[in-house]
């Protein structure tokens, strides 16, 4: 349940669906596998596993849902070679040239006779809605997927209106002065990861991997042009992440703290163990997430 990535969204005022609400919402668009024609297929399964009936899960007036996705894997190189098998054939049998448009109805045909053929593959995502706070957490590092499950909450509840969050001041802008002053607000301390860029013709990128992020390489690069696109911190000894310059926190782990108190709350079940990991996680990445943007508007 520990989610290892924040893909962030801010949840406009107005949603004021119940769990049990959303839920029936949900059902209108359950997980079917692909078709035999279909590229890929999305809808909503059980947070809590296969053994569990209900689309949503709640705790604290957190909501937890989970996105199936499935595609069909038909690589590019396949239906290349098939298609320059064909055209090669229909050159030698009738001695001409085949044309662009020839060939890309027949690379459509090939894809349409191959694709029920192709081997499936399905993925699960899950996501937290926070109407206190306003928070739509999503555990991907990619923009284009964490859009597609705000896609389809949109198709399924005809609105969903969300946006990236903002900060006073830019997070590539607070990160640098962080490093650039060689402290931190706390409770937040460094990591040993960054990464630096420079907006010049020459754009060029210096990452530091398990390196002391106070030292005179990291300060010499600042001092030459570069700003911080990424930055590893810790949060209060419990979770650490790394902060990307469009707000999102990747390379999250949730630190030995909160697995003792996982540990000292002794499941008893697998649906136990799930809803204790997501009541510990909301609760301090919700109070980590306010301080981190409080600082970003210093």
């Amino acid at each position: 349940m520990w989610f290892k990535n924040l893909y962030l969204f801010k949840l406009e005022p107005g949603f004021s669906l119940s769990p049990e609400e959303l839920h029936q919402e949900l059902e209108q668009r359950l997980f079917k596998g692909c078709s035999a024609t279909q590229r890929e297929s999305f809808g909503w399964v059980a947070p809590l596993g296969r053994d569990s009936e209900s689309l949503t899960h709640a705790t604290n007036g957190y909501i937890l849902i989970t996105m199936a996705r499935q595609e069909r894997l038909l690589p590019a190189s396949v239906i290349r070679e098939e298609m320059e098998q064909r055209v090669a054939d229909i050159e030698l049998q009738e001695d001409r040239k085949v044309s662009n448009k020839e060939k890309k109805e027949m690379r459509e045909a090939i894809e349409f006779e191959l694709l029920p053929r192709a081997f499936t593959r399905t993925q699960n995502m899950d996501a937290w809605i926070d109407p206190k706070e306003g928070w739509v957490v999503i555990n991907t590092p990619s923009a284009k997927r964490a859009e597609e499950l705000a896609n389809l909450l949109r198709k399924t509840l005809g609105s969903f209106p969300v946006a990236p969050p903002e900060t006073k001041n830019p997070p590539a802008a607070s990160m640098t002065r962080w490093l650039e002053q060689g402290a931190l607000p706390a409770p937040f301390t460094f990591g040993e990861d960054c990464e630096l860029r420079s907006d010049g013709e020459e754009k060029g990128v210096a990452a530091f991997r398990k390196h002391e992020l106070l030292a005179d390489d990291v300060s010499t690069a600042l001092k030459n042009g570069k700003y911080v696109s990424k930055l590893g911190l810790i949060w209060d000894e419990k979770i650490q992440f790394m902060l990307t310059e469009d707000l999102q926190l990747t390379r999250l782990r949730f630190l030995d703290v909160l697995e003792e108190q996982m540990q000292h709350e002794d499941p008893q079940s697998h649906a136990e163990r799930l809803d204790i990991e997501f009541a510990l996680m909301t609760g301090e990445v919700t109070q980590m997430l306010g301080q981190l943007l409080a600082q970003m508007d210093v």
